[in-house]
């Protein structure tokens, strides 16, 4: 295999792993990021290592201090109300864009793929009331698709990967928010099932209305 190829697999890997144990909180907010622990953990080389950082840094997962280092980065109630915000005006606007495309477009293949990201959200929301531990990884990437499928439309490559960004450190509250208390179960499903509805049935008002709302319970996340 081509030696460009591996170290860029191996990079993509330890990114994969850095990125998966701050979004559950295996690495705290706030903790030291030492590159020796970090290269023996995670079998890279410091340069990857570097470069992996570097990487999370310029996705808001990490800070980088002059002569301190790296470290995760911390969490608070400001953080998350403007990610709430953001993700409120990204995903509202990414979802009139979305609609107002499908009108002039096809919206049958947009709204096949809302039901069928719902489908795995709904399955994988009743295995997380059954076991949130074993399930919590896959819940959080299929709740970010189901997410993402709704902006998907929008036409503007830009707002999409913004939206994507705001709603993947949002999502990092909602992990870490586990670890103090239970996944809301039904009641979060019921939100995404009312706002499913609303967007397959053409209810443009009714369902930036569901999502606003189903959003703002964010700011119930305990920080």
């Amino acid at each position: 295999m081509n030696s460009d190829l591996d170290r860029k697999l191996v990079g993509q890997s330890a990114y994969e792993q850095l990125r998966n144990d701050i979004m559950s909180g295996s690495l705290m907010p706030g903790e030291k990021l030492k590159l020796n622990a970090l290269k023996s953990r995670y079998s890279v080389s410091v340069n990857t290592l570097r470069e992996t950082l570097m990487r999370l840094v310029s996705d808001g997962f990490v800070v980088v201090e002059e002569q301190k280092g790296f470290k995760v980065k911390p969490v608070s109630v400001a953080d998350l109300e403007e990610l709430i915000e953001l993700r409120v005006v990204l995903e509202t606007l990414g979802l009139r864009k979305s609609f107002a495309n499908a009108d002039t477009g096809n919206p049958v293949e947009w709204k096949a793929h809302l039901i069928s990201a719902h489908y795995r959200l709904s399955c994988m929301e009743k295995l997380m009331m059954e076991d949130e531990t074993v399930n919590v990884s896959e819940w959080e990437r299929v709740d970010r698709d189901f997410h993402m499928a709704i902006v998907s439309n929008c036409g503007s490559n830009q707002l999409i990967r913004y939206h994507a960004s705001v709603l993947e450190q949002f999502m990092r509250y909602q992990l870490l928010a586990l670890k103090k208390r239970p996944f809301r179960g039904q009641e979060v499903a019921d939100e995404h099932r009312a706002l499913l509805d609303c967007l397959v049935n053409d209810d443009v008002e009714g369902a930036v209305a569901a999502l606003e709302a189903h959003i703002r319970k964010g700011s119930q996340v305990p920080v």
